[in-house]
């Protein structure tokens, strides 16, 4: 009898040390994949959602619902307008749940040409630029480079006209922190 209760008793410890072996397993491979999730994949997951975004610039953060997502931006719609931010212009997001999308194959709108549209249909927008610059320009994108975009300045509220450009500003991309639109 006492062989009996010493050979249940290291059945038992055997199958204790496999079910510990299996989660440590486990543990193991979802540490492996959340170190392959990327940034941009756990904003795509984030798409419908209200997120507060902090920007690379002194403004108080963008807070709306995630409407889109492109290759190196993202896009909210607030109650204040639409926010396009370039994604390296973005400090922190709250408000996200535990789920990431991967990027799929399919052709995603990249940050100029997103800036080209805009400028192409004229939209008056306000510039909130990043570092020492911090702050807002308004007007309308005239021209967009490989690595800049051309402002025509304008008095806010003011429509695109040649007699109301204040002056031109080129801006290098990377010291913009947003682009919106206000309604």
């Amino acid at each position: 009898m006492r062989w009996e209760a010493l050979f249940a008793d290291l059945e038992a410890q055997l199958a204790a040390a496999g079910q510990s072996a299996r989660e440590a397993e486990i543990a193991d491979r979802q540490r492996g994949e959340s170190a392959a999730i990327q940034f941009a994949d756990r904003l795509r997951g984030q798409v419908g959602r209200t997120l507060k975004v902090h920007l690379d610039s002194s403004a108080e953060p963008l807070t709306g619902v995630l409407a889109q997502m492109g290759s190196g931006w993202l896009l909210l719609r607030s109650a204040a307008g639409m926010h396009l931010v370039p994604l390296d212009a973005v400090r922190m997001v709250e408000g996200m749940d535990r789920f990431a999308l991967p990027d799929q194959a399919t052709v995603k709108l990249g940050l100029l040409a997103a800036l080209r549209g805009l400028a192409r249909d004229r939209y008056p927008v306000h510039l909130q630029l990043r570092g020492a610059l911090s702050g807002t320009v308004y007007g309308s994108i005239d021209r967009v480079g490989r690595d800049f975009l051309e402002l025509a300045v304008l008095e806010t509220g003011q429509a695109r006209r040649r007699d109301n450009v204040a002056t031109a500003a080129v801006v290098p991309l990377r010291e913009i922190a947003a682009v919106s639109s206000r309604h």
